[in-house]
């Protein structure tokens, strides 16, 4: 076994929590050259670079493929905000079931679904963070 000693440098994946307002999208601009998925618009007044709003679940899931397809394109994803994303993904799973809310599913059972959707979102962003990208969820 070899014994390796010090900082290894890699990409980061951090969460910006805070109430609206507070700042989190401005701080998220701060990081290394900062790419926007806004899924709420809430970036309207800010001088940065963004992907389009993403109108759906699969649009969004598309951008961030975009993100770790081209690493080049930025240093930093920032999804801005995760909550509005999960609307995004519960929206997605109902309409795949055909249930008008995820309390139609039965005792739990579209929170479970929700959880692995949610999960497999966060893999995809661990492997953009793999490929040299920092990701920012606000």
């Amino acid at each position: 076994m070899k014994i390796t000693k010090g900082i290894i440098p890699c990409a980061k994946k951090v969460v910006i929590y805070g109430p609206e307002g507070i700042g989190k999208s401005t701080f998220a601009s701060q990081f290394p050259d900062p790419v926007f998925i806004d899924t709420e618009g809430s970036t309207n007044s800010m001088d940065v670079a963004r992907l389009p709003k993403p109108t759906s679940w699969q649009m969004l899931l598309e951008e961030i493929q975009y993100v770790k397809d081209h690493p080049d394109v930025c240093k930093t994803l920032v999804i801005d905000t995760v909550d509005w994303a999960e609307s995004m993904c519960i929206q997605s799973i109902c309409d795949k079931h055909q249930k008008s809310g995820i309390e139609d599913f039965g005792y739990g059972n579209g929170y479970v679904y929700t959880k692995e959707e949610m999960g497999r979102f966060l893999n995809q962003l661990s492997e953009v963070v793999e490929g040299g990208v920092n990701v920012v969820l606000t």
